[in-house]
């Protein structure tokens, strides 16, 4: 990773690779950058330190204090309000790499006045939305116990009326109350977040990862010139756990604090590979409390025991660093009232830059790394394509398909590169006569249904026609929207169309599963009889017996750090209550039981703007007589100044339990381990850890794959070479689409119902 600051441009000369031999000493860079920002602390403001290059995964909801201590908390407004920080900040981000100070940043914020109308039409619309449309509003309020949760009721309808009776500093406050009101539900695909105040990254210029090694859980240093590897010395485990617990990305603890530390993760940019992205701790789209985070780095296994700096503790290093803020704005501001206006008003722009970090590569088994992986040997690749990679393992029977995503890249527009890398991967795996199967899911935060259903098709090819079950909220807007679609003629793109009734195999055309409404056990109001997707063409042609299935349940279990979420979890839940395959959770808090998946959810609605178009139009071909006044005040209007909502708009039900939502069931993986150094660096050792746990040392002759490896190495050197310079390119302008959630991990499936339409 670069590390840019005031003066030095201190650099991994490797192009971001993690280098081939660490030498001893590199805690020595730990000692320079202490002194660098000892003597630069006083230009601070002027310019913060940073990379620059980050991960896509920047616009997770972000919030350092609880719900509860929220207003007396927030930072507060720079003593010079008169001064223009957007004006510096536009100044300062041309001057210097697009790299603006912690307080510039901050002032730019904080300088917009607190709008009464802009809170009431904002809280107006939310409201609206939600109470109609938001499938979990009644579980929200009562939500059932989870083990290791730090899930409480959420009354949406009082915490707005709440949130509309207070008056607020500025107006980044009120937004920034609102994105973390909604945060509490815990529902990953359900956020709001308003794209005024999304124009700037706070980053670190130091990540961490979770390990438990020596009998205690610890705190490293994930990437600070992709070289230093320590433990930190200071109670940062504790410190993150309390920033973890009121995030958004599940409802299981262990899953949050995974999601803080840095993780291996596939990009969007149609890279075959994937990369180590900064945790959630590491950057933040909110202004965090502090300016800077104070790390004490213990150095001594690095520095041996001649090392002195002059102090009375010589191998621990004190790093008070800066919070620094990229600039992502997508069109050019100059000051405050140009900032306003192309980004906070209605219809600004709703994109921003997404940066790419040049990150250390993952299992490398170069001399350099011995002291991690012992001599272990690394897996054979199989095929690598932009979704998936193949791997065997040492035993020359345990293969290993690895999913990053179900999202489409941009490289492929046609969407066909996915089913073609699913095929020859499996291909790959069967002609090396693999009988047993890691799926690794760490990390995928789902897609397009189809895609799910096709590895669910292709592993089980006798899988029923209708593997995904749903209920929709049936509110009195919702009735009537369905009566819209169904009982007068219209050309409207409704959001009730295409629908299958799971029992009859054929889609609704009629309004009589959403009307009159039925009840669900131990939930309020009412909602739609089951429903279903529309049949995937692709599925239908892969459809087979028992019989043509490659591996068995028992020969297949599922690997996660619990972030599979959406499209991923929905396939997992399927393969686990469908067909007992077993599971397998990492990291988390050690001896704490943790599950596999995160938000099932169904299906979400995620762009605002085109969902209350929609709903508008269509409620509009209703009979006067039927558009009561009553009826009319239910109808969201658009949110105003740049505000983006998503929600959840069907519930998934569970495979084993029909009549439970899969979204408030908890079930933990059955096998538990935790990160190590070597499992967090090198995935094959993490894969042939979790091959003996679950199936232990068998008899079977171990096959040498040293050279096969070697020559992986050569083919991995080549390809990663052509990714570097593809991520030399700092941005990577991205589609509205991808940007509309915000308290899920971005990565999170962006499909509502149309859209997923449309794809398929």
């Amino acid at each position: 990773m670069t590390l840019h600051t005031h003066s030095t441009n201190i650099f991994d000369s490797n192009h971001g690779r993690r280098s081939k031999s660490v030498p001893r000493i590199v805690c020595f860079f730990a000692v320079l950058l202490q002194f660098h920002f000892t003597l630069t602390s006083l230009t601070l403001a002027a310019r913060g330190p940073g990379p620059n290059r980050l991960p896509p995964d920047y616009t997770e909801s972000d919030s350092d204090w609880l719900w509860d201590s929220w207003l007396q908390k927030q930072p507060s407004q720079p003593d010079a309000v008169d001064v223009d920080y957007c004006a510096q900040a536009a100044e300062i981000s041309e001057n210097g790499n697009g790299i603006v100070s912690y307080a510039i940043a901050k002032g730019c914020y904080e300088q917009f006045p607190f709008n009464p109308r802009i809170r009431d039409d904002t809280i107006d619309s939310v409201k609206a939305n939600l109470e109609s449309f938001y499938v979990f509003y009644d579980i929200s309020r009562s939500p059932p116990p989870m083990e290791n949760s730090d899930l409480y009721p959420v009354d949406l309808t009082a915490s707005l009326a709440s949130l509309r009776n207070n008056t607020y500093s500025n107006d980044y406050s009120f937004h920034a109350n609102l994105t973390h009101m909604i945060s509490q539900l815990q529902d990953p695909h359900t956020s709001y977040k308003n794209m005024c105040y999304q124009q700037f990254l706070f980053i670190q210029p130091l990540s961490t990862y979770g390990v438990y090694e020596n009998d205690r859980q610890q705190v490293k240093v994930a990437t600070v010139l992709n070289k230093l590897d320590p433990q930190l010395v200071n109670s940062l485990v504790d410190f993150i756990s309390e920033y973890a617990r009121t995030k958004s990305y599940s409802k299981d603890r262990g899953v949050r604090l995974n999601k803080a530390f840095t993780y291996l993760a596939r990009d969007k940019t149609g890279s075959s590979f994937d990369s180590y992205s900064l945790g959630t701790f590491a950057q933040r789209t909110t202004i965090p409390v502090n300016p800077t985070i104070e790390y004490k780095i213990d150095c001594s296994a690095k520095l041996g025991p001649d090392f002195s700096n002059g102090t009375s503790d010589p191998s621990i290093i004190t790093l008070n660093l800066a919070w620094s803020a990229l600039d992502a704005t997508m069109v050019p501001y100059t000051d405050g009232a140009s900032y306003k206006q192309q980004f906070c008003s209605d219809n600004s722009i709703q994109t921003v830059k997404k940066f790419v970090l040049d990150t250390a590569s993952p299992d490398d088994f170069s001399t350099g790394m011995a002291h991690l992986h012992g001599g272990r040997k690394k897996s054979r690749e199989l095929y690598r394509g932009p979704y998936a990679s193949f791997h065997l393992l040492g035993d020359g029977v345990t293969a290993v398909f690895r999913l990053g995503t179900e999202s489409p890249n941009k490289l492929d527009a046609k969407h066909e590169g996915f089913y073609t890398n699913i095929d020859q991967g499996f291909a790959n795996m069967e002609a090396v006569g693999a009988k047993k199967l890691i799926i690794d899911l760490q990390n995928n935060a789902g897609g397009i249904i189809c895609w799910g259903r096709y590895v669910l098709q292709t592993l089980f090819p006798q899988t029923v026609d209708a593997p995904y079950i749903y209920n929709l909220r049936a509110s009195r807007l919702a009735q009537a929207l369905a009566q819209a679609t169904f009982t007068y003629d219209q050309a409207i793109n409704s959001p009730y169309e295409g629908l299958v009734d799971p029992e009859t195999g054929y889609e609704v055309d009629d309004d009589s599963w959403m009307i009159p409404g039925v009840p669900l056990p131990g939930r309020d109001g009412a909602f739609s009889k089951k429903v279903t997707d529309r049949y995937c063409p692709v599925v239908e042609e892969i459809r087979g017996d028992e019989s043509d299935a490659m591996f068995k349940p028992q020969d297949i279990v599922i690997l996660t750090n619990g972030f599979c979420g959406s499209t991923c979890a929905v396939l997992a839940l399927q393969l686990h209550e469908r067909y007992g395959v077993r599971t397998m959770a990492i990291g988390g808090h050690h001896g704490q039981s943790m599950t596999f998946t995160s938000f099932p959810g169904g299906a979400v609605q995620a762009n605002n703007t085109q969902w209350v178009h929609r709903v508008r139009t269509l409620f509009a071909t209703l009979p006067a007589s039927m558009r009561t006044k009553a009826l009319k005040s239910s109808v969201p209007n658009q949110l105003p100044a740049n505000g983006q909502l998503a929600f959840t708009f069907r519930e998934v039900m569970s495979a084993s339990h029909p009549e439970q939502v899969s979204e408030y069931m908890r079930i933990p993986s059955e096998f538990r381990m935790d990160y190590t150094s070597a499992r967090f660096w090198m995935p094959s050792i993490l894969w042939e850890d979790v091959r003996k746990e679950v199936w232990g040392d068998q008899d079977i002759a171990m096959v040498d794959n040293e050279s096969d490896a070697q020559e992986d190495d050569e083919e991995y050197e080549v390809e990663d070479e052509i990714y570097d310079v593809g991520a030399a390119s700092v941005l990577i302008e991205d589609d509205a689409v991808d940007l509309q959630l915000d308290g899920i991990a971005t990565e999170a499936d962006r499909e509502d119902l149309e859209w997923l339409q449309q794809q398929e």
